[in-house]
């Protein structure tokens, strides 16, 4: 063998432990929709099947593009690396970035619809929804008259 040869596969297995990493994030936030879904046992089942078919048709699907179809045990290896890695490590710190941006989505959420709030009180806003359902209800008598 030589160079050209090992080092083709040390990045062949460098891009199988970056697609297992990739696979991890990518479950992160199939998780993260999941959660906020909660769609129930069953669908929970499906949702899980198709996730992992579609990441095995992905990775194998550039594993024969890169590989022309050779498909080796260090490749699975490094992806199981790459997996393992992500979820061991990463994981947590991704899953509290998405918990940090659900809190900040939330308050300003709930800060918009207070602002909201106190902003159709106003007199003005009164008074542009009574004009608006007056011209409603004067519009709908004159339409059923004919």
């Amino acid at each position: 063998m030589n160079f050209y040869e090992n080092s083709e596969q040390a990045a062949l297995l460098a891009l199988a432990i970056a697609l297992g990493l990739f696979a991890g994030f990518l479950f992160d936030i199939y998780r993260r929709i999941r959660n906020l879904i909660a769609p129930g046992p069953l669908l929970t089942a499906l949702g899980d099947l198709a996730f992992w078919g579609i990441v095995t048709a992905v990775t194998f699907y550039s594993l024969f593009n890169l590989n022309s179809g050779e498909v080796r045990g260090y490749l699975f290896l490094g992806f199981s690396i790459g997996l393992l890695f992500y979820i061991s490590w990463i994981s947590r710190h991704v899953i509290a970035a998405f918990v940090l941006f659900d809190t900040f989505v939330r308050n300003n959420f709930k800060r918009a619809s207070y602002s909201l709030g106190r902003l159709k009180k106003q007199k003005i806003f009164v008074l542009l929804a009574r004009v608006c359902s007056d011209a409603r209800r004067i519009f709908i008598k004159t339409r059923f008259k004919k």
